[in-house]
């Protein structure tokens, strides 16, 4: 059986888990689609640099947006290179699946708190949440996302915002 403010600490890692499964989901998403953004605008430069290249249909005086194309062309496959967003991607997956996993074990810990190995299931709990918030340090923490999860969260439980 737990104490008051063991129930208290499974609430709330329970909420807390969610909010951050919902953040790691959506910062996946972000990554993904600046990744396609990227990509795309990568395909076109690079389209219109080989176009310029094999056709003569550029008058002398736009003969710079061959090189301009070329270098916007290598100057996006080096951003790319540096975002890392498909290891972003996968990151943010993998954290989303392990908090939402964690989350549903602290709500099945919240519906059996007064059984007699609820102590040690609750400290196994909070291992795996510390082990995980160390795993989660490698994607920036963005407060406006996190908040607006956060607000979501509360929102769904019944919890005034902010609480």
């Amino acid at each position: 059986m737990l104490s008051e403010l063991q129930r208290k600490d499974v609430w709330e890692g329970w909420i807390g888990a969610e909010i951050r499964a919902n953040y790691f989901a959506d910062m996946c998403g972000r990554y993904q689609s600046e990744q396609k953004i990227l990509t795309w605008m990568t395909l076109i430069f690079s389209s219109g640099a080989a176009a310029t290249f094999i056709t003569d249909w550029l008058p002398h005086s736009l003969q710079w947006i061959r090189p301009v194309l070329t270098l916007v062309t290598a100057a996006l496959s080096f951003l790319i290179l540096l975002q890392q967003n498909q290891k972003r991607i996968t990151e943010c997956a993998d954290l989303h699946f392990r908090w939402n996993r964690l989350g549903n074990e602290y709500k099945a810990l919240w519906d059996d708190m007064y059984s007699p190995d609820a102590l040690n299931k609750l400290r196994g709990l909070e291992e795996k949440e510390a082990e995980l918030s160390k795993s989660s340090t490698a994607i920036p923490n963005k407060k406006r996302a996190m908040l607006k999860w956060q607000d979501h969260v509360e929102r769904q439980h019944g919890l005034p915002s902010g609480a």
